[in-house]
């Protein structure tokens, strides 16, 4: 009888997954969160303070680095989708790339101090590119498997609020722990490395337990053909997965936006470039607070009603950012970062819940399953999005005179640098945010919707008769 039950709840798609399951699953988004955050919040002034590298030179390496994405971001999704190894589709990734991901972090971060700007500029280029080539071998399968695991809803939000606590937790870390490193060894070069060689170890070990403990759905690979054109168009004409990309790319555009420009703020405007991982830890710990209080919204409203309801948190938090003044107390300042985390914490999440449900709508059109199309195309589209955003960045602080330092001293930025870094960390998060917005309440994928999806795509999958009624509603209004 229990058997009857446990798979008649797997045809409908409400299995329950093992919590040891969901906890290594999620424990291997400690890469995802941590390697990002980094290098958002850390790497341009790295680039331009430390390397001496000017913010044209490192403006194009952000460019360049996604530009290669543009290459292996799709055909990692192609060949995940097509893999077949006694481990499933994405798992052999997890156990190949845990010495990649150690090794491509440390050059990333090593400070190379050749007398000729253009070798420093080629060294960083070629790290960045290689870290960004692991982070797709291994991002892109992990981020197809969250909707391999169940096809239940609720699970799914279970599943995923779990995975981004973990991501939430290993930003909070690298957010306040790499400059205390970097300080606590006295000189910068070998602060920066002695912290390149700890994070690289903490991001590389999880996904032993990725691999050893998580298991996939028993799908058939996909057999679509390597072609750019069917891998890059076909998702974008998914109307779910258009207004999918609505919340997450303006959302992690927001967050890369105001990443960038933070330390830029607190050391050329607030005056206290050390203060900054304070700053950044309250932040963190108050969007991990927020975390079950949004997946709770979600499950009783909608996702995307969650996800509103944080952004609008958030730009009130920016409009507070650009009147706070460089001689208010650091409590308040403190609160404000409070206000801003509570707002971040719900358009970090909420995508990030949605991409397993839109992956079910990708089935329903094409009538195979492509998690690694889907999530790569997302991921795609977020790191091209995101260098650009990082480019434009740098290139505005360079065309309104921004000074590279000068040894260990601090100079005095021009004013009209100051402004710049004012207006950007106000208007760039506001603008951004509302193209997540309109989005969301655009988004068709409700609770009652997916189940009416999952009963469609079970009956096709068994060969059995479908509501043809049912059907055509649904591609009406999700495809």
């Amino acid at each position: 009888m229990k058997k009857e039950v446990s798979k008649r709840n797997q045809i409908n798609g409400s299995e329950k997954v093992p919590l040891i399951t969901k906890f290594f699953f999620g424990f291997g988004d400690v890469y995802g969160g941590g390697v990002f955050n980094i290098i958002n919040f850390f790497y341009a002034i790295f680039l331009t303070d430390v390397v001496k590298i000017p913010p044209a030179y490192a403006s194009v390496i952000f460019l360049v680095g996604k530009i290669w994405d543009a290459v292996t971001d799709p055909i990692m999704g192609y060949i995940s989708d097509r893999t077949k190894s006694k481990w499933g589709r994405r798992r052999p990734y997890f156990l190949f790339g845990v010495p990649f991901i150690f090794l491509s972090f440390v050059m990333v971060w090593y400070p190379v101090s050749f007398e000729s700007t253009l070798a420093r500029f080629i060294y960083a280029l070629i790290s960045y590119m290689f870290l960004n080539t692991v982070v797709t071998m291994v991002m892109i399968p992990y981020t197809a498997m969250s909707a391999e695991i169940t096809l239940d809803y609720n699970e799914r939000t279970a599943i995923n609020s779990l995975r981004l606590t973990f991501s939430l937790l290993s930003s909070l870390l690298c957010a306040v722990l790499p400059m205390m490193i970097v300080k606590s060894a006295g000189d910068v070069t070998k602060g920066y490395l002695i912290m390149s060689v700890i994070f690289g170890t903490f991001f590389a070990l999880p996904y032993l337990g990725v691999f050893a403990f998580t298991r996939e759905k028993n799908f058939k690979p996909a057999t679509t053909k390597l072609n750019f054109k069917d891998l890059i168009v076909e998702p974008l004409k998914i109307k779910t997965f258009r207004l999918y990309l609505g919340m997450f790319l303006f959302a992690y555009l927001a967050i890369d936006t105001v990443s960038v420009i933070f330390p830029y703020y607190m050391k050329y405007y607030i005056g206290k470039p050390f203060f900054v991982s304070a700053v950044l830890g309250v932040l963190l710990i108050t969007e991990i607070i927020f975390v079950p209080v949004y997946a709770t919204i979600a499950r009783k409203k909608s996702k995307n009603f969650a996800y509103i309801l944080g952004a609008f948190v958030w730009m009130i938090g920016s409009i507070t950012t650009f009147f706070f003044k460089p001689n208010w107390s650091s409590q308040l300042l403190l609160a404000v970062a409070a206000l801003i985390g509570a707002g971040v914490s719900a358009v970090a999440v909420m995508p990030h819940t949605i991409l397993g449900d839109v992956t079910d709508v990708a089935e329903l059109k094409c009538g195979e399953r492509r998690e690694g199309n889907i999530s790569s195309m997302a991921t795609f589209l977020r790191k091209v999005a995101s260098a650009l955003v990082q480019a434009i960045i740098l290139l505005i602080l360079g065309a309104v005179g921004y000074i590279n330092p000068v040894g260990n001293e601090i100079p005095q930025q021009p004013s009209s640098v100051i402004l710049a870094i004012r207006l950007i960390i106000l208007a760039g998060p506001i603008i951004l945010l509302l193209v997540g917005v309109f989005s969301a309440i655009k988004y068709p994928l409700k609770p009652d919707t997916h189940k009416k999806l999952i009963k469609i795509l079970e009956d096709r999958r068994q060969g059995l008769r479908v509501d043809e009624n049912t059907l055509r509603t649904l591609e009406k209004e999700l495809i």
